[in-house]
């Protein structure tokens, strides 16, 4: 018989060798961001922001393949930026903190736009000779607006509650205002 999780093990050990032999072809690593670099996430519903290049590859231009998952379609952007130098403002994704005093500009990552809903892509940037990892991603997925139930279905017990207090105490202001009047007039 076989061993469930003896096969399990096995397969996971293979992916992990295969991901250590596609980080081994690569001159340098790019990650999706997340978290930990600053967003709430590196993944929307039409884009995906991934890492730039190391700063050792400054001023050189940036190529990048991406394929979508499942096809063989790959999409070649040529000369979508330069490697910026690390010290200086990158016209890419930009994390700012402000303090008060001073503001602190952090370049942390480039946005692949124009991506569709739910799908799995594989990304990959060139630059000059060098070539990065392959970084697999998913863009998340939408849910159509008009699905979205923006009624109230019923009133709560709290909301029934308060109606009550505040019409009981508006029939006992306008009471006491009448009782005022009334009082004022017949002293006079």
């Amino acid at each position: 018989p076989a061993n469930p999780a003896g096969a399990a093990m096995g397969a996971l050990l293979l992916a992990a060798l295969g991901l250590l032999l596609a980080a081994a072809d690569a001159d340098f690593t790019v990650n999706v961001l997340g978290e930990s670099d600053g967003l709430v996430t590196g993944q929307l519903s039409d884009s995906v922001i991934l890492s730039l290049p190391p700063c050792s590859l400054a001023g050189n231009t940036v190529n990048m393949v991406y394929q979508q998952g499942g096809t063989q379609n790959k999409v070649n952007l040529t000369g979508i930026f330069k490697v910026p130098v690390c010290r200086f403002k990158r016209d890419l994704i930009t994390v700012i903190a402000n303090s008060g005093q001073f503001t602190v500009t952090r370049n942390i990552g480039y946005q692949v736009k124009n991506l569709s809903p739910a799908t799995n892509y594989t990304f990959q940037y060139f630059v000059g000779s060098e070539k990065s990892n392959a970084v697999q991603a998913a863009t998340r997925t939408v849910s159509n607006y008009q699905d979205i139930d923006d009624g109230l279905p019923a009133r709560s017990g709290a909301m029934v509650v308060i109606t009550v207090l505040l019409s009981v105490a508006m029939f006992i202001l306008i009471v006491g205002l009448i009782v005022t009047l009334v009082l004022a007039h017949c002293r006079n």
